[in-house]
């Protein structure tokens, strides 16, 4: 899919966009759409919160029916120019906006709350992290955010400091509410991490700034830790180089912004920082890079929920218009309900529930909406990522949640207020819940993008969810029965043949499993073996030791042409190579433990490896972070992609073209085109292939075709005697 183009920011409130509901109490027998304030950036450094991704909200909500038939419309004001209290006051003043979403920091929060709250109107930022706002409006309960605290972010940034080994940081901070919450909570998150601070420094001008690196120069800490905004986290870059000091700099999320690498360049390469995330179970980022060609920025998923709770907001004062709109937001976050998604279809579906009176258990992009009796201290559990400017972008780590948090996916809609639309209904099984940047996500995106392209009904499970769809199946007790199921990986065997034999009328598309001989079945094999073979000889001809290896989640038939394609492509370029293969694990679970991963990785450095081939799923983070320590060994990824995870480090990915085949699948769905039997996917038929990495292809271009040939006749030889 092509990406959209980011001009959407400027027509928010445009004709084109349809319009939303207006939460103030005491609604006309004609409402019209339901309307919500947005008070937030576009441009600048503090522009991190994708108002492209809040329009795109609004337009596909609006596709699935709005808010029962009513549409939803955005009145935006730019923060970046303007004055934001004279906008607040006109927003605020408006009969048809009950909420506002924003502001984008704290001094502005300091600026616009008493407006907006002072009459009676609800106040949700997604992007004030700053515990100082928790005390200030504990007790107006018309302030809401939905991004944590920065108590959360501070315990985050010394625990990853001591896995780190540092033990010397020095601090500088901003002279505003979010620079004095780090220099607040950063001696005792320090102390307890067994991290010590050798000098605090908070800056409010360029003087100070200056006067800073100097004196962290005479410190010569390990780390520097940078609570500021962007355009002083670059001044305090060129001071520190300036100064001489070799200290790491590690920056929290205020300045993870472009305009970060746009104003350092080169010199940003190797800046760390944390950052809030989306959840990655929720598939939020995989479809934003489908939409928008790139990763979300820091407060995009914060922002896209906001809108949620404004919505759901909106339809429960209409079932409860007694409410104050306070009373409402409470009532939605404290569903217990079928749990709803963050998607427009799950969106629309669980805004229909609550209107009709029901009560789901709504969950957001950024992962659970729950708070606390104080809804002014954010949600509960929020995610962190740890992230560096790798390659000239911003590579981030597995997010990880601030608290316990299990992972659910949306449920099957139990409510009869959730219409599914004309189109078929389509369920999707993963072998894990989406996150793992591999298999999962792979298949998610082909799943999404046909979502965009085709009216269908989507339902999302994971292996978690196996002994629920047997007795499901095997009952034949569907409240949504699906028109055709699609499930994903080995692991589904036998199930997908128990279901398939039961229910003749429902059709089934399996990947890599089995032919099941029958009528209401398909299944895809996709062959890595050439793809891996092209990816042996890259890593022969890459590795300057003669050793390299691979790390394989578990000895299973669908990893065999992964290993053998990359043996014998390594022996062919060079026959005195060492190739070095290890398990992660014996069965599935090896799929999922990036901790046990990173420390075969490890071992194989130390053996002198210096070319891994990772074949783990979601393990494969851990081998990147291992990667990362050394900076001295070359990485291949896995079924899709990878170059993301480290641009500097991965070279190459060996492709299965997963989403283009779950998107077909629902595709011939959708145009009554199924056909049983047994797809094989190769690389002499596109559907696997060798992707080589941007800052790889100069030196590497050649090869896929070069050795494009020798590796199909490898793979036709391989294929006589394969057994899947």
């Amino acid at each position: 899919m092509t990406p959209r183009s980011p001009g959407l920011i400027l027509v928010l409130v445009l004709s084109g966009i349809v319009t939303l509901a207006i939460l103030s109490a005491g609604c006309a027998a004609d409402p019209g759409p339901v309307r919500i304030g947005v008070l937030l950036p576009a441009n600048g450094p503090l522009a991190t919160h994708s108002l492209d991704g809040l329009s795109w909200a609004v337009n596909e909500m609006n596709r699935h029916g709005g808010l029962d038939g009513r549409t939803i419309e955005i009145v935006y004001r730019d923060t970046s120019t303007g004055n934001i209290s004279a906008h607040a006051e006109e927003l605020a003043g408006r009969d048809d906006i009950g909420i506002i979403i924003g502001p984008a920091t704290s001094a502005e929060l300091t600026q616009i709350a008493p407006i907006v709250t002072g009459r009676g109107k609800l106040l949700i930022s997604p992007s004030v992290t700053t515990g100082l706002v928790t005390a200030e409006f504990k007790e107006n309960d018309l302030f809401w955010r939905t991004c944590p605290a920065d108590g959360r972010q501070v315990e985050a940034v010394f625990r990853i400091l001591r896995e780190d080994g540092v033990g010397n940081v020095s601090l500088v901070t901003a002279k505003t509410a979010y620079g004095e919450t780090f220099a607040r909570l950063a001696p005792a998150a320090a102390a307890m991490n067994g991290v010590r601070i050798t000098g605090s420094s908070p800056i409010e001008n360029s003087s100070d700034v200056a006067a800073a690196a100097a004196r962290i120069g005479e410190e010569e800490p390990d780390t520097v830790i940078a609570a500021l905004y962007p355009e002083d986290a670059v001044r305090l870059a060129d001071a520190l180089a300036a100064a001489g000091s070799t200290a790491g700099l590690f920056l929290t999320d205020s300045s993870r912004s472009p305009y970060l690498i746009a104003n350092l360049g080169e010199r940003a390469e190797g800046i760390r920082g944390t950052s809030l995330s989306p959840d990655p179970a929720t598939g939020y980022a995989v479809a934003y890079e489908e939409i928008f060609g790139e990763a979300p920025p820091p407060f995009a998923a914060q922002t896209y929920d906001a809108l949620l709770l404004a919505v759901y907001t909106a339809a429960r004062q209409e079932a409860a218009p007694a409410e104050t709109p306070a009373d409402s937001l409470r009532w939605v976050v404290s569903g217990d309900g079928t749990v709803k998604g963050w998607d427009p279809q799950e969106a629309a579906e669980a805004a229909a529930m609550i209107r009709a009176g029901g009560h789901p258990s709504v969950t957001g992009a950024s992962g659970p909406l729950r708070f606390s009796g104080t809804p002014s201290a954010g949600p509960i559990v929020g995610y962190y990522t740890l992230w560096s400017v790798e390659g000239g972008i911003f590579c981030e780590s597995t997010p990880v949640p601030s608290g316990n948090v299990t992972a659910a996916f949306p449920g099957l809609s139990y409510d009869p207020a959730a219409a599914t639309g004309d189109g078929p209904v389509v369920w999707m099984v993963y072998p894990l819940e989406k996150g793992d940047r591999s298999y999962a996500d792979t298949a998610y995106r082909g799943l999404f993008r046909a979502k965009e392209a085709f009216d269908f009904t989507k339902r999302e499970f994971s292996y978690d969810d196996l002994a629920l769809l047997d007795a499901v199946f095997a009952g034949q007790n569907f409240t949504e029965k699906p028109d055709l199921v699609i499930t994903e990986g080995f692991q589904f065997t036998d199930a997908s043949r128990a279901w398939a034999e039961k229910n003749p009328d429902i059709r089934f598309f399996t990947l890599e499993q089995a032919d099941f001989g029958l009528p209401n079945a398909c299944d895809v094999v996709m062959v890595p073996y050439g793809a891996s073979y092209l990816a042996g000889v890259m890593a022969a001809d890459m590795s300057e030791t003669g050793r390299i290896g691979a790390v394989a989640g578990a000895p299973v038939a669908v990893i065999d042409p992964f290993v053998e394609g990359f043996h014998a492509g390594a022996k062919a370029r060079d026959p005195a190579v060492n190739v070095t293969v290890v398990y992660v694990g014996e069965s599935f679970e090896g799929f999922g433990m990036p901790e046990r991963a990173g420390d075969l990785a490890r071992d194989l450095r130390a053996n002198g490896v210096d070319v891994i081939l990772m074949i783990a799923g979601s393990s494969n983070t851990g081998i990147v972070d291992a990667a990362r320590e050394t900076g001295d060994v070359y990485l291949i990824g896995e079924d899709t992609d990878q170059s993301y995870l480290a641009p500097n480090l991965v070279a190459a990915s060996v492709v299965k073209k997963i989403d283009a085949i779950v998107y077909h699948a629902v595709e011939n769905e959708v145009d009554g085109r199924f056909t049983p039997g047994r797809e094989v996917w190769t690389l002499e038929n596109g559907g696997t292939g060798l992707v080589i990495s941007p800052r790889f292809d100069e030196r590497y271009a050649r090869l896929p075709v070069e050795w494009q040939e020798r590796a199909i006749a490898a793979e036709k030889e391989y294929l006589k005697t394969a057994v899947f």
